[in-house]
């Protein structure tokens, strides 16, 4: 009777144990799930999108386009924060012609002292691709795109965001934000306003 009990008892505890190793394989399977849902599209030329959960913070309201996302990290520019000023308002020494003065946007705070350019072109040369003909320029190949008069879609920002490597992963998978696809209409729309608005609405459940 005794061995008999015995090997019920190892019966029952190898049972147990298989059936905590399957639970945490579960749980396991549902957390990388729940990661891929909320950051499996994040690239670049994609729209971040602010969240509730951010409600009361800087970043409120926010909309960011995602310019680099590597293994060193992430960066991009709010790109529905306008400012009062055109660009030569607030940066006398630009310069800038007639067609590239126009509004300037708060790119975000890092290095808002320098300006930054997005663009459509199919003139490319001393620029970084993002995607679907739009780059990233800045230095002195912004000047010189900002000092000529072009029928190109400019528009300028003054700093920019970023995060260090897995850092937006982490907020992503916290549901701080949600990812939505790039769209060349909404990034140089002449009014952002209702930008977040739109892209929350349209996004705020999973992006497959």
């Amino acid at each position: 009777m005794r061995k008999h009990k015995t090997q019920l008892f190892k019966a029952l505890t190898a049972l147990l144990t298989y059936v905590f190793i399957l639970l945490a394989a579960n749980n396991n399977f549902a957390e990388a799930a729940k990661k891929k849902r909320a950051h499996g599209n994040l690239s670049k030329g994609v729209f971040l999108v602010a969240t509730d959960k951010l409600s009361g913070f800087s970043l409120q309201k926010t909309v960011i386009y995602i310019t680099q996302h590597d293994q060193a990290g992430t960066s991009g520019f709010i790109v529905n924060q306008p400012t009062n000023l055109n660009v030569n308002e607030a940066f006398p020494g630009t310069h800038a012609s007639s067609s590239t003065d126009n509004t300037l946007y708060f790119g975000g705070p890092l290095h808002s002292q320098y300006l930054f350019i997005l663009t459509q072109t199919e003139s490319p040369q001393g620029l970084y691709p993002i995607s679907h003909q739009i780059y990233f320029g800045t230095g002195d190949e912004l000047k010189s795109r900002l000092h000529s008069e072009t029928t190109d879609l400019i528009r300028t920002y003054a700093g920019f965001m970023s995060w260090g490597p897995g850092q937006l992963e982490e907020e992503l998978t916290a549901g701080d934000w949600v990812l939505a696809p790039g769209n060349i209409k909404q990034l140089f729309a002449d009014d952002t306003s209702d930008l977040w608005q739109t892209l929350y609405r349209l996004w705020a459940g999973s992006w497959t």
